[in-house]
């Protein structure tokens, strides 16, 4: 069957990658287009050459397409923005619904997308482009609609540091949201005027804020989230072991309002209207209206808007009387998304919801074959025909998007076609009970106190099966990034064996294929850990105001100085680890008991295996402090505290020698005083780095009258670069370092301008984690090379 859209998405797919790639301007683009088109026109019939220019054709309109993307006006508010925060007024209208449980907490803030109009400077001036309005301790809550003047200070969305976190800056920007605004609690908000947005949009978030109230107000926290986040889209903070349960089980989709739903609301409404003996010619466009009102009351999330348009792409498919080919089907409603929204492209729940529907195209008909011939012996029928339907289908999409999800979430989860054939019938039944209930309670709530039993018993077995699922061992591991060529290599050998006949080749030279492509890993993973063998690996990691640098040395140990705060730890520093493959920590060394150095710590220890927790001895005052040292006793893992004259054993090709604080700690200062932060050095060949923590003035001098080895090739500043006085000016002296690291945030105006000419004068090399993000740096104990995530600017 002739699938034309497949090739006019493809080559649509190849501008929008193209432009992207380029800063060619919105002419060349047009030239190309015209130029295209004109040919095409030329050469229309004459067979091949034409479908050439055809596609040619669309592939400069892709281009085109991204280039006007690229260019739109409200795109121009970036260059008004900095990367620091400067006072602002502006005027605008809140365009998403606040109340939202995810953009709104019970903490007193409020969270909103704020379409702008005017900004203030000398006066008020026209101003387009959109801004994420966070409010501090909300005095009058905002709505979908207010027109509003708003106070407070504005900033670009930060990009990310390290590898591994979530590109928060590209997630808004394809929102059209360019700038972030807070609004402090001192900063003026007034309302000018309420319902200037959509009246339909409104009429559905108060539908939703609705519903939302009536889940609180029935079911318990946990299940109330649960189905906020199944039936209304609704992006819930949840419990923190059930949630990592759903992720590393392969069943988080089923959590958020998806295609998978959108199908199950079509089948219900088709099996509904069948029993009321409606024709089905009658039935297509009542279902089609069902699906887009459906789509509505989820608040148009992008997968559902996906899901929904191919679906009307099939029942007018059906409609028409033509025969329905799913590749046409799928390319044409990707093209069309595209059309619309060229940068879904680069949207990875786009990625991954066309390359599952792909996969089931490609896998789940043989699969399904082959299993309904080996399970004879399941009865009844039905029963067999799903579970081989079930299998094959969660099968096919591991198959098909295993690498996807190994370089997105750095996991692979085998335990999923387990996991999504119990779960997935449970969350189809709560889909459709939930959305009755719902419906129904809006006009008589005695009906939701009459469904909440049973919907929470439901519930109650879905994390139960979860759960259980998780506690499979071997069920999920962190892998890691996978290398690009290995992505690229298994999905070149995945085309050839489905597309082996049309080719001409044997399954025997298929097979030869994997067999060598399996080889060609093998020899290259050794190769790669035995070139590994040779470097020291630093890494000071972008944790905003805050430490953490991991150390890997040429033996295969892996330690972590300091964690930076919760947060950093959360959403920082577990992503790189689990992006570079790290599951173990031999060791954790928390310098001193600040939370912007220990607060990453509960994170780590709550999901990775740390074998020793290393500190200074001196016991936290804080919560976050005696938290973490509960968690590590409740875990087992020993705590040792270290002082001047320890040493660090493990890789005989590394020396980390404990410089400070001294035995008794240094004299005149409370014993948690950043002053009492640990200085390690760690020495392979002739580099080695000075890792000095918080170290401020009282301690530096005794740090230097202890006659410790200080000379080194990098020093990590100390105190993030505040004011060290003639202290420091000794220090940088005595180190005298090729290279300086700065681990800094912009909370507090760091590093001081008096630091940065004390390193100037030792000719230091400054890098900075708030300006180039993480600083990697490797050796072989001769030579040294540093590689910023950003470039140094």
């Amino acid at each position: 069957m002739r699938a034309p859209f497949v090739s006019v998405a493809l080559a649509f797919i190849c501008g929008l990658l193209a432009a992207a790639a380029s800063q060619h301007s919105p002419v060349l683009g047009v030239c190309a287009g015209s130029l295209a088109a004109v040919v095409g026109w030329a050469l229309r019939a004459q067979g091949h050459r034409a479908a050439l220019v055809v596609l040619l054709l669309w592939g400069m309109l892709g281009a085109l397409r991204m280039v006007v993307w690229q260019h739109h006006p409200e795109h121009a508010l970036f260059a008004h923005l900095s990367d620091e925060p400067r006072p602002v007024q502006l005027h605008g209208i809140v365009v998403d619904d606040p109340s939202d449980p995810f953009t709104s907490t019970e903490l007193g803030m409020q969270t909103c997308v704020v379409e702008l109009r005017h900004v203030r400077r000398a006066s008020w001036e026209p101003l387009s482009g959109r801004v994420r309005v966070t409010w501090q301790q909300v005095t009058q809550p905002l709505a979908y609609g207010d027109e509003v003047l708003l106070e407070g200070v504005w900033t670009r969305v930060p990009p990310p540091g390290n590898i591994g976190q979530f590109d928060w800056r590209a997630y808004l920007a394809r929102q059209r949201v360019q700038g972030l605004l807070r609004v402090r609690p001192y900063d003026a908000v007034v309302v000018l005027q309420r319902d200037r947005g959509s009246r339909w949009m409104a009429a559905v978030v108060r539908l939703r804020q609705r519903w939302s109230e009536l889940l609180r107000r029935h079911f318990p926290e946990r299940h109330a989230g649960l189905l906020r986040s199944i039936l209304l889209g609704q992006r819930v903070a949840l419990d923190t072991r059930l949630q990592e349960a759903f992720v590393e089980t392969g069943t988080i989709h089923l959590l958020v309002i998806s295609g998978f739903n959108v199908g199950i609301i079509a089948v219900l409404l088709e099996l509904l209207l069948r029993l009321t003996g409606l024709p089905w010619r009658t039935r297509l466009p009542v279902i089609a209206l069902g699906v887009a009102v459906y789509s509505a009351l989820t608040g148009l999330q992008p997968p559902v808007v996906r899901a929904a348009l191919m679906a009307w792409i099939v029942l007018g498919a059906s409609a028409l009387d033509r025969v329905i080919s799913w590749p046409n089907t799928l390319a044409a409603a990707a093209l069309a998304i595209l059309l619309i929204d060229p940068v879904q492209l680069f949207d990875p729940s786009f990625q991954l919801s066309f390359g599952a529907v792909a996969s089931l195209l490609a896998f789940t008909g043989p699969g399904q074959g082959w299993l309904m011939s080996r399970l004879g012996w399941v009865k009844p029928e039905w029963l067999r025909r799903y579970v081989a339907l079930s299998v094959s289908a969660t099968a096919s999409i591991w198959i098909g998007l295993w690498p996807v999800l190994a370089w997105y979430f750095f996991m692979v989860s085998p335990v999923s076609m387990l996991a999504n054939v119990l779960l997935a019938p449970l969350i189809s039944a709560l889909v459709v009970a939930g959305t009755g209930l719902l419906m129904a309670a809006t006009v008589l709530e005695t009906v939701m106190r009459w469904g909440s039993g049973m919907l929470g018993w439901w519930l109650e077995l879905t994390i139960t099966l979860v759960f259980w699922c998780h506690a499979i061992p071997g069920g999920h591991a962190y892998v890691g990034r996978p290398p690009i060529a290995v992505v690229g290599g298994y999905y070149a050998l995945l085309a050839l064996s489905l597309f082996r006949a049309r080719w001409g080749w044997s399954r025997g030279r298929v097979a030869i294929c994997w067999a060598a492509a399996a080889g060609l890993w093998a020899w290259s993973a050794v190769i790669g850990h035995w070139l590994d063998d040779r470097w020291l690996r630093l890494e000071a990691l972008d944790v905003g105001h805050g430490d953490s640098i991991l150390v890997r040395t040429p033996g295969g140990q892996t330690l972590l100085v300091d964690a930076g705060t919760e947060e950093a730890g959360r959403f920082r520093v577990l992503p790189t680890l689990r992006a570079r493959g790290i599951t173990t920590l031999d060791a954790l060394l928390l310098t001193h008991t600040d939370a912007d150095h220990v607060g990453g710590a509960v994170p780590l220890l709550q999901e990775l295996r740390v074998r020793r927790l290393l500190t200074n001895g001196v016991p936290g005052r804080s919560a976050i402090a005696r938290r973490v040292e509960r968690l590590a006793r409740a875990r087992r893992i020993p705590i040792a505290a270290l002082r001047a004259g320890a040493s660090l054993s493990g890789d005989p090709l590394v020396a980390m020698s404990v410089l400070h604080p001294p035995p008794d700690l240094v004299p005149d200062v409370p014993a948690i005083a950043n002053d009492n932060s640990i200085v390690l050095k760690v020495s392979m060949g002739t580099v080695s780095f000075l890792l000095t923590g918080d170290l401020e003035e009282a301690g530096v001098p005794v740090l230097l009258e202890s006659q410790a080895p200080l000379r080194s090739t990098v020093l990590k500043v100390p105190h993030h670069g505040s004011r060290l006085g003639e202290a420091g000016e000794r220090l940088f002296q005595a180190v005298s370092p090729q290279l300086a690291i700065l681990s800094v945030g912009r909370a507090h105006h760091l590093p001081a301008e008096e630091t940065l000419q004390a390193l100037r004068h030792v000719r230091a090399t400054v890098y900075s984690t708030q300006e180039q993000g993480a600083i990697r740096m490797r050796t072989d104990g001769q030579r040294i090379s540093i590689q910023p995530f950003r470039a140094k600017r």
